[in-house]
């Protein structure tokens, strides 16, 4: 068993033999001079610190009668119901509180809204 280990290493290491690489002085860093840190180059992007608000951008525009346009807009009532979403969680209400008729959605919702939203103490 230990002449197969013996010839199995031999061959590890004829498969692994490599001559020692030299690296030339010339490519090295000397540590002792310092270098110049270099600059990086910036890209020009045109980018808009602070976007426009949509008024600003109403009140820009040049065509006057698309803001007037748009300022005359509107929309027929709808058919259906009004939703009711809750105060405290903003998921669909089903429930009402008796005292300031806030809407809310669960218990756990009912109980926060009494301890510090309803509005009996104001």
């Amino acid at each position: 068993s230990s002449g197969i280990n013996a010839e199995y290493g031999d061959s590890l290491d004829k498969d692994n033999f490599q001559e020692d690489l030299t690296i030339s002085s010339a490519k090295l860093p000397a540590f002792e001079q310092e270098q110049k840190p270099v600059p990086k180059k910036r890209k020009k992007v045109n980018k808009k610190r602070f976007p426009k608000s949509f008024q600003a951008l109403l009140d820009e525009s040049t065509n006057g009668s698309d803001a007037a346009q748009y300022a005359a807009a509107q929309v027929p009532a709808s058919r259906l119901p009004a939703r009711n979403f809750c105060s405290v969680c903003g998921y669909r209400a089903c429930y009402k509180c008796i005292v300031c008729g806030t809407k809310y959605c669960s218990i756990k919702c009912g109980e926060t809204h009494s301890e510090t939203r309803c509005l009996k103490w104001a």
